[in-house]
């Protein structure tokens, strides 16, 4: 920490691109509690000269976030969330093995290279399955696949696709109600949570224009959602799940979630529960 680019102990640097509600509620959130943060827009960043000890980094493009969390670490300091949290919960397959590991309820799941391994899956798991990319959000290249042809036409397309397409999950369809919870944790609670209902798509993403209700989180649902976050490794995290047969079962975990939507609808203040997060961090 001797370096001169290392800023007094205690001052907390805010990395983001977009300026989003989130960011604008977080940063208010960090300042009400007399947190000395400085704003820093990635675009102007030339790591690893100029950073502080504590990087609160709210970048969602996996290419930035995980370099700028090692780039903390790697000097000593500390990435919100940290660097292996956010390799793993921006692949989804790295996630889907953590959370096997952890015991954590989650819906079987292949990761698949080819033609006949995805045609052999589905066939074990039967349709409709859902297909989709290792790393994403909002719900972009999810495909729910209803027959044997309909995934020879799609595993078609994906080989026309960008290379990071040809490797592909291949999951169980979970025959949920008409909705999805997303579960916003921090530290070791879920302090609030929301339905995120479909609306004329059987995908539940609030950016694909789903409506959004409060949850009473009941004991079961926060022990699945805490500990999917921590299986991941994550302070803090927005935990997808989903009602079945079998009870909750995890489908993603978020290591840069939005949370506006959480707040809006539940009344609770997600930012300022992150705040004082990330404050135990600058007191330690």
């Amino acid at each position: 920490m001797n370096s001169p680019y290392f800023h007094p102990h205690g001052e907390i640097d805010f990395v983001y691109d977009v300026a989003r509600l989130d960011e604008k509620l977080l940063l208010n959130e960090l300042r009400s509690l007399g947190l000395q943060v400085r704003p820093l827009n990635i675009e102007e960043v030339a790591a690893p000269e100029g950073l502080g000890e504590v990087g609160v980094i709210r970048l969602a493009a996996r290419s930035r976030v995980i370099p700028m969390a090692f780039t903390y670490e790697h000097s000593g300091g500390v990435a919100i969330n940290n660097a292996m949290s956010l390799i793993l919960s921006h692949d989804k397959y790295f996630t889907y093995l953590k959370l096997k590991e952890a015991r954590v309820p989650t819906p079987e799941t292949y990761l698949v290279f080819g033609r006949e391994a995805a045609k052999e899956v589905a066939r074990r798991l039967g349709y409709p399955v859902i297909v989709k990319p290792t790393d994403g959000s909002w719900g972009r290249f999810v495909n729910l696949v209803k027959s044997a042809e309909d995934l020879e036409s799609l595993i078609l397309q994906k080989a026309a696709m960008d290379s990071h397409m040809h490797l592909y999950l291949v999951q169980e369809f979970i025959n949920k109600p008409n909705r999805d919870i997303r579960v916003t944790v921090v530290g070791d609670r879920a302090v609030a949570a929301i339905y995120r209902i479909a609306n004329g798509d059987w995908r539940t993403n609030t950016a694909r224009g789903g409506k959004a209700e409060p949850v009473k989180i009941d004991p079961e649902l926060e022990d699945v959602a805490v500990r999917a976050s921590k299986a991941v490794g994550a302070y803090y995290s927005g935990v997808d799940v989903v009602e079945s047969e079998r009870g909750y079962l995890v489908l993603e975990v978020n290591g840069v979630p939005e949370f506006k939507n959480v707040q809006r609808v539940t009344g609770v203040n997600v930012a300022g529960e992150i705040a004082r997060l990330v404050a135990e961090f600058v007191k330690k």
